[in-house]
């Protein structure tokens, strides 16, 4: 039997900040620019890669004081959903990290925070919107959508674009 290596992986999460207005849930979403992924299309409030040492919600900890300005606790993020996503489609990828590397994404929602929201990086950000959860934008990332639409069905992994 001949044994195949391990297979690498790059992870990233994304959170969605959620509020209530009566019976109404509210989701933050921002809209990219400058990034050469997705400008002009809404994304999850805020999202990034883990970096090495971190685990995913410190990840998101951080990505939200940069990107929105707001501090967290990682005990008040609540796991959504898991992505596992082909890489050939991914810019970052190489040749030889196409055929051995996973990409995963965890999605996160949270509704408590302390600070006022803002954008962090107005170079990739140029707005924030809260939308009601059930009417999403029709310019958000695939991904996003879709772990949105399994989180309030309670669908906690899925494949997209595999």
């Amino acid at each position: 039997m001949i044994k195949k290596p391990y297979a690498r992986y790059v992870s990233s999460v994304c959170l969605f900040l959620t509020k209530k207005t009566g019976k109404e849930t509210f989701v933050l979403l921002q809209k990219r620019q400058n990034t050469g992924f997705a400008d002009g299309w809404w994304e999850a409030g805020a999202a990034g890669h883990v970096d090495h040492g971190e685990n995913m919600t410190q990840a998101l900890v951080h990505e939200a004081k940069e990107e929105l300005g707001i501090e967290l606790k990682a005990t008040d993020l609540q796991f959504a959903c898991l992505n596992c996503k082909n890489v050939a489609n991914y810019q970052f990828t190489t040749p030889q990290s196409k055929k051995d590397l996973a990409y995963y994404i965890a999605y996160f929602v949270c509704n408590k925070w302390k600070k006022t929201i803002k954008i962090g990086e107005p170079n990739k950000c140029s707005e924030l919107k809260w939308f009601n959860i059930k009417h999403l934008p029709k310019q958000l990332i695939a991904d996003r959508k879709q772990a949105l639409v399994n989180y309030q069905k309670g669908i906690y992994y899925f494949n997209f674009n595999w």
